[in-house]
């Protein structure tokens, strides 16, 4: 992806100003996301496990009750390992290239009207520049069939692929992977010892805002009221922010139809 392609991160005006005054960026928990197939793996992937899987059988293990030999199922503990990864990541997803009507209407339900909120816009390679002291993983998201293809090369792979029915998204993602707490949870796997504490379903992470920033945009499905009310609070956490809020270029207000 070309380092001057424009990236999105549609929001509510509660969340735009939330980030904008405390100056961080807010990463969730890949687990709490509504997609199910978050760090799931290609059907390959689990066929290729089924000769290990078969050879190996069931394997035993002193975990359950010190001292005592116990059965312990290797599917199981890989579809664990799995989910202790997500239980581990963060992430803050943008939208990259045009303006796209459909990503107003999917992410944006401000005051509970289909299609309003706002945007933040920027570029890939400032966005990269942003978090790059904090050590985060950017990457275009690569959407693929998980039911035929190859299996996956990269333990992170399973964060950086959806499905191809999400392709309209053209997802970048921002990655935070906490290996510690993945392996604190992986070792419990077999042992049955207590769980860590989850880590918050949010992680803030301190962001230059007026570097980051190159345009704040405005719903095409706001109203007057709407707009007016963007511009006041922006203006108010930061008068030199208020240049950059403009109407979307999809908006009938800003460019009116020809007939």
């Amino acid at each position: 992806m070309a380092p001057d392609t424009v990236l999105r991160r549609h929001m509510t005006l509660d969340g735009l100003t939330q980030t904008l005054a405390k100056q961080q960026l807010r990463l969730t928990r890949l687990d709490t996301f509504p997609d199910p197939y978050e760090g799931s793996v290609p059907k390959q992937q689990i066929d290729d496990q089924l000769p290990i899987f078969s050879s190996r059988n069931v394997f035993f293990e002193g975990g359950l009750n010190p001292g005592t030999a116990e059965r312990f199922d290797p599917w199981k503990e890989m579809s664990l390992r799995r989910k202790a990864m997500t239980r581990s990541a963060h992430a803050s997803c943008w939208s990259a290239g045009h303006e796209s009507e459909a990503m107003w209407r999917l992410y944006c339900r401000d005051f509970r009207v289909v299609g309003q909120g706002v945007a933040i816009e920027s570029t890939l390679s400032t966005i990269e520049a942003s978090v790059e002291a904090q050590g985060l993983f950017v990457s275009p998201i690569a959407y693929r069939y998980y039911h035929t293809g190859p299996p996956f090369t990269d333990e992170l792979d399973s964060f950086m692929h959806k499905r191809m029915g999400f392709s309209h998204e053209g997802e970048v993602r921002i990655l935070n992977f906490d290996r510690h707490q993945y392996l604190s949870i992986a070792n419990t796997v077999r042992t049955q010892a207590p769980l860590p504490a989850d880590l918050p379903e949010h992680l803030h992470i301190a962001w230059p805002v007026h570097t980051v920033v190159h345009r704040l945009v405005i719903s095409p499905y706001a109203d007057e009221a709407y707009e007016k009310s963007v511009r006041d609070k922006i203006s108010a956490i930061d008068t030199s922010l208020a240049s950059k809020v403009e109407l979307s270029v999809l908006s009938e207000r800003r460019y009116a139809p020809n007939f």
